[in-house]
């Protein structure tokens, strides 16, 4: 399998931060943009600012995020930022991803939060009309802020279910700050019929993989330590709960990784837990798509069988209508056929 096949197969991404997807390009352009009272010191190089490296913590690795989400704070910013990720993802056959990020973040120079979703859900409309590429929204709560303001994103999830918002999801800081805290948000997305996926276990904390379930979560965004504890884990792979495993980002905050063969994905997709691939954030970790499947690939000897089971667990997993996960699983198996 070479890295040009990986680039031209069909794939689905369910795990991308908007705000950690930016192009370098356009990050530092949107940076020269802001007007004066809002500019960044001259002192912070930016370039090192957005893009953390290895060896980490969680912690760390979100600070980064304090620039990226400055330069979001118009209409035009976040439609150019959601059109250039689906770009991104076309050239490399990505043909559906969901994209997330909490519109409550984006709220500094006036826009409303409704605001902030149309414009980003108008990016992924020009980029289905341009590219084809389908593309939807996970509106994402902070662990770390007030369950009044989790539920104000659960809110405007119920609001645009069906209107391109696709889930509602749970993200930030994970030590001190369980899944359980938002359990009013949680039910309010449960009420409204809007799927909710939980980021757990990513860099700590197995517990709240199992509270994460617990609530009601059809995915688990990370799952990393999830072998830490056997009980839980035995009960993600019988309920067949999807991991959104995003390789790069795990390594770069998890000490007890060195390298890719030693993260614990290979061990559940042997237990039968549907495992999906994910860059994260494209922009802290600078990946792609196609590179965490090579990645993985080398790491654990994948055949294309095995390629093809991860391209498949992602459209079953997706958030998105029958109808279309019907359309993406025809294009995955016609994809793989011809090559």
């Amino acid at each position: 399998m070479t890295t040009r096949w990986l680039r031209h197969i069909p794939k689905v991404e369910l795990h991308v931060h908007l705000d950690g997807a930016l192009r370098l390009k356009t990050f530092l352009d949107l940076a020269k943009r802001l007007p004066a009272d809002r500019r960044f010191p001259d002192s912070v190089d930016l370039r090192k600012a957005v893009i953390p490296g290895s060896g980490g913590s969680l912690e760390a690795y979100l600070r980064s995020f304090q620039y990226t989400i400055a330069v979001l704070q118009t209409a035009e910013a976040l439609d150019r930022a959601a059109y250039e990720l689906c770009e991104d993802a076309a050239k490399e056959n990505v043909v559906y991803l969901e994209i997330r990020f909490g519109p409550l973040l984006h709220t500094e120079c006036g826009l409303s939060p409704r605001d902030v979703v149309q414009a980003a859900l108008a990016g992924c409309e020009r980029a289905r009309e341009t590219l084809g590429v389908e593309a939807r929204l996970l509106l994402t709560a902070l662990r770390n802020e007030t369950t009044e303001r989790s539920m104000e994103v659960a809110q405007l999830a119920a609001q645009f279910r069906g209107k391109g918002v696709v889930g509602f999801d749970l993200a930030g800081p994970e030590r001190g700050f369980p899944p359980t805290i938002h359990r009013a948000a949680v039910e309010l997305a449960h009420d409204a019929d809007v799927p909710v996926t939980l980021h757990a276990g990513e860099d700590c904390c197995p517990e709240h993989i199992k509270e994460a379930i617990d609530l009601g979560a059809a995915r688990i965004g990370h799952g990393v330590h999830l072998f830490k504890l056997p009980a839980v884990e035995q009960r993600v792979a019988e309920l067949r709960i999807p991991l959104e495993v995003c390789p790069t980002s795990n390594l770069q905050i998890n000490g007890f990784m060195k390298r890719y063969a030693d993260h614990p994905l290979k061990r559940y997709y042997d237990l039968g837990i549907p495992i999906t691939l994910n860059t994260d954030n494209r922009l802290m970790s600078q990946v792609d798509l196609t590179h965490e499947y090579a990645a993985v690939v080398r790491a654990f000897s994948f055949r294309r069988e095995d390629v093809e089971r991860i391209v498949l667990a992602g459209v079953d997993a997706a958030f998105a209508p029958e109808s279309i996960k019907e359309t993406l699983r025809e294009r995955v198996e016609a994809g793989f056929a011809e090559r």
